[in-house]
């Protein structure tokens, strides 16, 4: 048999085990066919986010995303790329700042002052607007550092979605009743198509049409910007924020604020080369060691420079982001998907009811099946199981072992990695070598979209699948447990 990657090992005790097993009666015999055969359920669906709520997940943010090269903007641009190629590049956060020159409109998007003004506020957001109507999974949230009267914005605002049959696109807090219930789930944001969120430092709160423009500083918190000529370090709060690991915002039962984690320096003259450095392991290497210790969370918006440049590292922002969301995304109930309790016990997220168990006998005690059947409190032996470390060397993988202190095992199928809905074994534990049909990873996961419970699921090492609860038997006394293919995300 090959383990993955492995070249051929020492096999004659497993093969003469398997022997003895194909020379069963026809009734086990059967029982062992039916190992073997096709998936029989679908896992449940999935989403972009899961289950995750909004200050559950990540986004790549633009700093100044409208001083870029395409506007001809004269001093070092903070981004080289347009608003619209940011955003098809995978941006979800703009920080733009707005500005009312005349006193009676156009908005304007400004950089420090009303002498340097590049484009229209409109303009901009008609591009947000335009990119969300095309990409209808896509949730986008704006920062406004704000200049302009409540007034003069917010028209601007609502005659720009209403223009383009848009106006129900402006999140509103007051859906949601986001003070007592905690931001929304992100696919019910889609679902309602409230997917353009938008936030304003310069007065409270204010109704824009059916959304609602929100302020910055009773919603997030942020870490300062200015470290002077030198890259940032450290993770302090700005004046403005509230501490970083506030939680929950103050005036609210259970408002859990957004986090921005500013990664640029606003004093320096050449955005373009501290983003080389400052956008690839020193952002990943901040967000471990600064910025996620000081919040006690994950940064949702991580502002930089010229977003698409990092160092040579393979980190970028795109890709630091990414690996945050793998930890953020929340899991639906699936079958791959189990909890395991304080009695040890792995229970299924698909069905809360079924737990996973050590079943029948073979007829020659060689080991047994691995079955699914109404969770037992207390637990006996049979129902429990724990991931303990071979004693070898197994590359981070785990023995997942029975009561009776057997593994769990994916059946040999004459050294030919069989395929989804195989029911798996309980086996004795292989020590003369690495045996890649019992060794799983172990990859722990949200399953509750209030961020309070952990959930694992397990692949095998030789098949790539993963422990799976066949949702076609949950009704049965002994259902099975297989393998299948690992939930998507």
């Amino acid at each position: 048999m090959r383990t993955s990657g492995a070249v051929p090992r020492r096999g004659t005790d497993r093969r003469a085990r398997l022997l003895r097993l194909f020379a069963l009666p026809v009734i086990p015999l059967l029982a062992l066919a039916s190992m073997l055969t096709a998936p029989t359920g679908a896992t449940a669906a999935s989403s972009k986010y899961g289950n995750a709520r909004y200050h559950q997940w990540s986004w790549v943010t633009s700093h100044n995303a409208y001083a870029n090269n395409w506007n001809g903007f004269p001093v070092p641009p903070n981004q080289s790329q347009s608003i619209q190629q940011q955003l098809e590049g995978g941006v979800r956060g703009l920080m733009l700042d707005t500005w009312d020159p005349k006193g009676t409109a156009p908005v304007e998007m400004c950089h420090g002052s009303t002498s340097l003004c590049y484009e229209e506020f409109k303009s901009g957001l008609l591009t947000i607007v335009n990119f969300l109507q095309k990409n209808p999974q896509e949730v986008v949230t704006v920062f406004l550092e704000n200049y302009a009267s409540p007034q003069t914005l917010s028209k601007t605002i609502t005659d720009m979605l209403d223009a383009k049959g848009a106006g129900k696109l402006l999140f509103n807090q007051n859906d949601w009743g986001i003070f007592s219930s905690n931001w929304p789930r992100l696919r019910d944001m889609v679902a309602a198509n409230q997917r353009l969120v938008i936030f304003q430092d310069s007065w409270s709160d204010q109704a824009v049409g059916s959304g609602t423009l929100m302020n910055t500083w009773t919603h997030t918190v942020e870490n300062r910007y200015s470290y002077g000529l030198g890259q940032p370090y450290g993770c302090e709060p700005r004046g403005e924020s509230q501490p970083l690991n506030q939680n929950p915002m103050p005036g609210t039962s259970n408002l859990t604020p957004l986090f921005t984690m500013n990664q640029f320096s606003s004093d320096n003259l050449d955005p373009e080369a501290y983003a080389k450095i400052d956008n690839g392991s020193q952002l990943k290497s901040r967000i471990e060691k600064s910025c996620r210790p000081a919040a006690g969370r994950n940064p949702n918006f991580v502002a930089v420079d010229h977003y698409q440049l990092s160092d040579k590292s393979g980190n970028t922002p795109l890709s630091v982001v990414d690996e945050l969301n793998r930890d953020n995304y929340v899991f639906e109930p699936d079958p791959a998907v189990w909890v395991v309790t304080d009695s040890k016990q792995y229970v299924s997220t698909y069905n809360s009811n079924r737990c996973m168990v050590r079943g029948d006998e073979f007829p020659d005690g060689s080991g047994g099946l691995v079955t699914q059947r109404a969770c037992a409190n207390p637990a006996p032996s049979s129902h429990q199981w724990t991931a303990t470390k071979p004693n070898y060397d197994g590359k981070g993988y785990y023995w997942i072992k029975a009561g009776n202190g057997s593994c769990l095992t994916v059946p040999y199928n004459n050294g030919t990695p069989p395929g989804d809905g195989t029911q798996l074994f309980w086996w004795p534990c292989e020590t003369q070598w690495s045996s890649g049909n019992q060794l799983w990873n172990v990859m722990p996961t949200n399953i509750d979209s209030n961020g309070n419970s952990r959930g694992y699921y397990f692949i095998n090492q030789w098949t790539g699948r993963c422990l799976t609860l066949d949702p076609a038997t949950t009704g049965d006394k002994a259902g099975k447990v297989t393998q299948a293919a690992c939930p998507k995300r």
